[in-house]
């Protein structure tokens, strides 16, 4: 199998023999590289994103999503205390409304009973003979006021009535409110807040693991990058084996010169043989430090995928769902707040109206007890005959006193129930409204730092993982590379086999060669090319001649070339 790929070369040891070795190596330490340098690029990528990671949960982004979450557990407890007092402001109202209904229900009671007075005033007033014109006078009079109280006293309870409606329609949209806010808004904000700060309070373990594995990761990316200089023993080789070809070249072209075949192709066997175990030793600490260099970027990946995929999770645990959900709680608040709005401007309408007429029923009480005292004089005169009504007139005074004392009453029940349905009302939604708008800045603001550090978060999952997969898989690309070429070596040795038989069909060679001979000057043309102090060394030990006598050796006209040489005796390999 190793004859067939090395080819008919093989045969002969000619200097074709190696042509297919030198482009298995030339192939693998290509590929190699490339494998090593897309897992630099990988390392360059997770370089980056440590520097995001690092500055997305940095200390300035800590204390920033800190404060956020501070502000909004107390936005927290200021909606409650909020809602507290427009509780306590409805209360209010409902007892306001609750004493104003009581004092018309009174003043309706009152009213009515000076519209009976009305009615056996003219009674009394029909049964006098004769009959008498101011009495009449009187009673039309009262009648026409009773009358109009009544109208009045009409307007007022329908006022109530729709005072009633008001009420209980924000009584309703209060009771909406409250398992709105208790039941969605608040526990969705509590719960808000909960995950930014399981993401803040995982925010420093983050920022402390991204240190750690940053630092693995550096110390990975020295090592490749220490492999990659290290791939440069492959263009030693590829040299070495290059020279092996051209002096195997020569040793064909030898012809009849005595000796020169037989130190060439020792020669060769000698530079192989170098080249081989040079190249083997190589390779294998190479193969073995990236087997060692995958193994550590494969448990520092996996550290990383874990943490930020299990903190990718913590992120985006419920916080989709809560926002959008407290986006829709928020817009039923409003309109619940709305309702109430407009339900507390109604009733302040019909207040006014109650107020407008409390005016007139108050004008009204006074002229019928102006009235009545009219009466009591007028039927003082009728004497026995104006007895009864003078009794009805007095029992009017007593009513139209009453009256008053209700309508006084009254009075102060509306300003009470005005107040209580404006701190219900319009100035209540309006300072609810105020808070949740507070709020609901601050929590865009959080929800969109807690966006921001899991974006990054995710972001690092994806990368990781991906890295994770890769850099791994390029690394053993590598190493697999280099174990082709470790293979290929194999054929270096088979040929060293076959220059030894070719060997044993030749004389061995009487050495030193002549000076000045064409064999001598071949070898000096050889020495002059050899790149490498290792590989001069082993021309001169196989010549068997040293380096004084392998310089005087060479003709004129090479001399600067092998002084040229001479200066980079101390270069061990050639870089890429």
């Amino acid at each position: 199998m190793t004859a067939g790929r090395m080819g008919a070369g093989m045969a002969t040891g000619g200097a074709d023999a190696l042509q297919p070795v030198l482009r298995i190596t030339e192939d693998s330490f290509v590929a190699a590289g490339d494998a090593l340098a897309r897992g630099i690029d990988i390392l360059h990528a997770t370089e980056a994103q440590f520097a995001r990671l690092d500055q997305g949960l940095g200390d300035a982004a800590g204390a920033e999503l800190g404060r956020l979450i501070t502000r909004t557990f107390g936005n927290v407890a200021t909606i409650r205390a909020d809602f507290d007092g427009f509780l306590a402001h409805s209360d209010a109202l409902r007892g306001a409304v609750r004493a104003v209904r009581m004092e018309v229900a009174d003043l309706d009671r009152v009213v009515r009973t000076i519209s009976n007075v009305s009615i056996n005033a003219r009674i009394q007033g029909n049964g006098l003979v004769p009959p008498r014109p101011q009495v009449n006078s009187f009673i039309e009079r009262l009648a026409a006021m009773s009358q109009e109280a009544e109208a009045i006293l009409q307007e007022v309870k329908e006022a109530m009535v729709g005072i009633g409606h008001d009420t209980g329609a924000m009584e309703a949209a209060l009771q909406d409110l409250r398992q709105e806010l208790l039941l969605h808004v608040l526990p969705t904000l509590s719960r808000f807040a909960a995950i930014a700060q399981r993401v803040q309070d995982g925010r420093a373990e983050m920022a402390r693991t991204s240190g750690e594995l940053a630092a693995r990761m550096k110390a990975i990316f020295a090592e490749v990058s220490r492999l990659v200089m290290a791939l440069q023993s492959g263009d030693a080789t590829r040299q070495r084996l290059e020279r092996v070809q051209e002096v195997l070249g020569e040793a064909e072209a030898a012809g009849a010169e005595p000796g020169l075949e037989a130190v060439l192709v020792d020669l060769a066997r000698a530079l192989a043989e170098a080249a081989r175990t040079e190249g083997d030793g190589e390779v294998a600490v190479s193969v073995a430090a990236l087997e060692a260099v995958q193994a550590r970027a494969d448990q520092a990946m996996a550290a990383a995928r874990q943490v930020y995929l299990a903190q990718a999770g913590v992120g985006q645990a419920g916080g989709g769902s809560d926002a959008e959900g407290l986006e829709a709680s928020l817009a039923r608040v409003q309109r619940h707040l709305a309702a109430m709005r407009g339900r507390a401007e109604a009733l302040g309408g019909r207040l006014d109206v109650i107020l407008k007429h409390e005016a007139t029923i108050r004008q009204i009480a006074q002229s019928v007890r102006l009235s009545g005292l009219n009466a009591v004089l007028i039927c003082a005169k009728l004497g026995e005959e104006g007895r009864s009504l003078r009794e009805l007139a007095q029992w009017l005074r007593t009513l139209t006193d009453e009256s008053d004392a209700i309508v006084q009453r009254l009075q102060g029940d509306l300003a009470q129930t005005r107040s209580c349905a404006e701190a219900a009302g319009q100035a209540g939604v309006d300072h609810l409204e105020a808070s949740l708008a507070v709020f609901i800045g601050d929590a865009g603001a959080l929800n969109a730092a807690m966006g921001r550090i899991t974006a990054l978060v995710a972001e690092a999952a994806q990368g990781f993982d991906a890295a994770g997969r890769e850099l791994p898989m390029r690394l053993g690309q590598a190493a697999a590379r280099l174990g082709e070429f470790r293979a290929a070596l194999g054929d270096v040795a088979a040929l060293g086999g076959v220059l030894g038989l070719r060997r044993l069909m030749l004389a061995d060679p009487a050495l030193p060669l002549p000076e000045g001979g064409a064999g001598a000057a071949v070898l000096a043309r050889l020495r002059a090319r050899c790149t490498m102090q290792a590989e001069r060394e082993i021309l001169d030990r196989v010549t068997a001649a040293g380096r004084g006598a392998a310089v005087q050796a060479m003709p004129p006209a090479p001399v600067a070339v092998a002084a040229a040489a001479t200066d980079e005796d101390l270069l061990d390999d050639i870089l890429f």
